[in-house]
């Protein structure tokens, strides 16, 4: 069942929050951009992604103060900073950015574990800053989800199963509830697989299909997660997981999930 829309009132940045997002957007280098994306992506309070971090960034002299910048954002701001940050680092090399996705499965993997989020954080970094291929969509005569074939739709059940770790509050329980009330809007009890949250490479496979979906067809799944999700029970984490799954669908995200960031302090 659909949650009711809850009104959520829009993040109110202190002054210290403020200054930090407008000193971390501010036009920088490609080696400032490295440090503070990687700042980014840390696991509050893990040691061995903060030492994998400082091997990464050593002999850059600002690398401290951008990391205690970053510290100051709060959730409105820190996946708003990190998108910017992203489009300013598409004007750089392929080169550098290939150095930045490598540093950043690094990084993510030093303490010996990657979480669901991170996954979805370098999914977006590799979007954004990997190389450019054509992209192949499907007719786009398909215009109802509906009309998708039962291999697709049962693709986008792995994405949105993958979701669920984290949508809506990152407990089995309510995760598969929520990927039945998505994928039960276009599949029947038979026809709806059991939601078990794929692994990596599968993630990356049934993504790749999501993508190839006609670009009228990828707002409305967008639009289903949200809505099945409701706001009330949004936390920091469900909330960059549907944003983060909007970006990587080329995706705007529905007004009631955009209620939980700031695109800006001015």
């Amino acid at each position: 069942m659909v949650k009711p829309s809850v009104h959520v009132p829009r993040p109110e940045p202190d002054a210290a929050e403020r200054e930090a997002f407008v000193r971390l957007t501010q036009p920088r280098g490609v080696a400032e951009l490295r440090v503070i994306l990687l700042a980014l992506l840390l696991t509050p309070g893990s040691q061995r992604e903060r030492r994998a971090w400082q091997d990464e960034t050593r002999g850059l002299s600002t690398a401290r103060d951008l990391r205690q910048q970053v510290k100051l954002l709060g959730p409105a701001l820190r996946l708003p900073c990190f998108e910017q940050l992203m489009g300013q680092l598409t004007k750089g090399s392929l080169s550098d950015r290939t150095d930045l996705l490598e540093a950043a499965r690094r990084i993510m993997a030093a303490d010996g574990q990657i979480r669901p989020i991170d996954r979805l954080f370098w999914l977006a970094l590799r979007h954004r800053l990997g190389e450019a291929t054509p992209a192949t969509t499907q007719a786009s005569a398909l215009n109802e989800m509906s009309a998708l074939s039962l291999h697709t739709l049962r693709e986008i059940g792995r994405v949105t199963a993958f979701l669920s770790r984290l949508v809506p509050d990152g407990t089995a329980l309510q995760g598969t509830a929520w990927y039945n009330a998505v994928m039960g809007v276009w599949l029947t009890a038979p026809q709806l697989p059991r939601c078990e949250p794929p692994d990596a490479d599968g993630l990356v496979n049934a993504l790749a299909e999501v993508q190839s979906l006609p670009m009228m067809l990828r707002p409305v799944l967008v639009r289903a997660w949200a809505d099945a999700a409701g706001e009330q029970a949004l936390g920091p984490a469900a909330a960059d997981a549907l944003r983060l799954g909007a970006l990587l669908l080329d995706c705007p995200i529905p007004p009631e999930l955009a209620r939980h960031y700031l695109e800006s302090v001015v």
